[in-house]
């Protein structure tokens, strides 16, 4: 706004208490030199398009795990205990790994051989200076290689929405990815499901709509993907999209979707009531819509969107997705209720051969909400050893109490569910 330029002299003030405001340029002493800025369009690391969502400020690289800058801490969440848990897969090994150019995606990590790792470790010894006697003596450990690789290989089958987590898409966090798994079913549908589609998910907001059709509109991200599903990596819990589909998504929701000026709930289900899919919708016509009940100014409008290529053709794959996710989604049945539906549980201490992550996952799956805090909405607290003051709060609120040899009896009851 400023026409601010490299070299220029601004003047400065102090805006509220602390913060500085450049109020203007200097323009007498601009450099010779200094050419206007604009903001560039790809990332200086790696070439990928610089992206910035509605209403913020910052830009960001959308290339992801191809971006060099972003690699370490891209392979660190990946590997992290609320992703692919990989253990023995720490910070440090993780640094050598990129830094020595072994590791330039998490794909990578899936072709890694015990000599690769030695060698690693060997170049990352003489660097700091931190060689063991025992390597100088001509002795090479090998017993952490060789877990590594075990743990690595032992993550290879991870949950659909733990795998999804894992890739580090922006806005797509744990809850997020529990909520696409459930609704999309495979990777097939996660790829390609345009944000048009999976703004339409309860619980996905826009945000994290446009993250992911971006993330995966991105070739290099793709092909990341491909080289994990290549080397053995697969989903042991992928099938069909939701059945909620069939109640939640056809013409008439794709029409409101796709935000067409005058067209709203009541006029595009009177459209969707009149026409089987949007070809046949295309080929009616203006003259037709009107003859249907639809106001000629809506009508106008709806002829004006339609004609613009960028608009339609984008509405057109969607709805060639929709009846794809339609078609392959079984067909709504009675419904059952899960035995903890609508409970709200807290955990507190600690279960013994059972992680919290394990115990929270099980508890979803059998329908249960996992709350960080006891309060008078509280079904029940799980109290394992050395619980804390959650357990001193239940008792204070009248808050039901399960033991863990409770917890096992319904874990072990409904094995088939959780």
């Amino acid at each position: 706004r400023l026409d601010v330029r490299i070299g220029d002299t601004v003047i400065v003030r102090r805006a509220g208490d602390v913060i500085p405001e450049v109020v203007r340029v200097v323009v007498q002493g601009r450099p010779k030199a200094a050419r206007p800025w604009s903001m560039p369009s790809v990332c200086p690391v790696c070439g990928s398009a610089l992206v910035r969502e509605e209403g913020m400020a910052v830009w960001y690289c959308s290339g992801g795990w191809v971006c060099a800058a972003q690699r370490k801490q891209a392979v660190l969440h990946f590997a992290s205990r609320r992703a692919m848990d990989i253990e023995g897969l720490g910070e440090r090994i993780i640094d050598a790994l990129v830094e020595f150019e072994y590791v330039h995606t998490p794909a990578d990590l899936y072709v890694l051989q015990q000599a690769d790792l030695l060698e690693m470790k060997q170049k990352l010894d003489e660097r700091d200076g931190t060689t063991p006697e025992t390597v100088r003596q001509g002795k090479i450990a090998t017993r952490w290689a060789e877990n590594l690789l075990n743990s690595i290989e032992a993550s290879k089958h991870p949950t659909l929405a733990r795998f999804l987590f894992a890739i580090g898409i922006p806005h797509i966090g744990e809850n997020t990815s529990k909520i696409l798994a459930k609704w999309l079913g495979n990777m097939g549908f996660i790829r390609k499901v345009p944000d048009l589609i999976l703004r339409q998910i309860p619980g996905v907001g826009r945000e994290a709509a446009t993250s992911m059709t971006t993330f995966f509109a991105q070739a290099g991200n793709r092909q990341v993907v491909d080289a994990m599903l290549h080397a053995g990596v697969h989903c042991r819990d992928e099938g069909a999209p939701c059945a909620q589909w069939h109640t939640q998504m056809y013409l008439q929701e794709l029409l409101i979707a796709a935000g067409i000026n005058k067209l709203g709930k009541t006029r595009a289900g009177l459209m969707a009531g009149h026409y089987p899919n949007l070809p046949a919708l295309i080929e009616a016509g203006e003259a037709r819509w009107i003859a249907a009940g639809l106001p000629r100014a809506a009508s106008q409008n709806l002829s004006v969107w339609l004609a613009d290529l960028r608009q339609r053709n984008p509405l057109l794959a969607a709805e060639q997705i929709m009846l794809e996710l339609l078609q392959a989604a079984p067909l709504p049945s009675q419904p059952s209720v899960a035995p903890l539906a609508g409970k709200t549980v807290v955990l507190t201490g600690t279960i013994e051969n059972l992680s919290r992550e394990v115990v929270k996952s099980r508890l979803e799956a059998l329908g249960a909400k996992v709350s960080s805090s006891v309060s008078k909405k509280t079904s029940f607290v799980i109290a394992g050893q050395s619980a804390g003051s959650k357990l001193a709060r239940a008792r204070e609120l009248g808050v039901e109490i399960w033991d863990t040899a409770r917890l096992r009896d319904v874990l072990r009851k409904y094995a088939a569910l959780a």
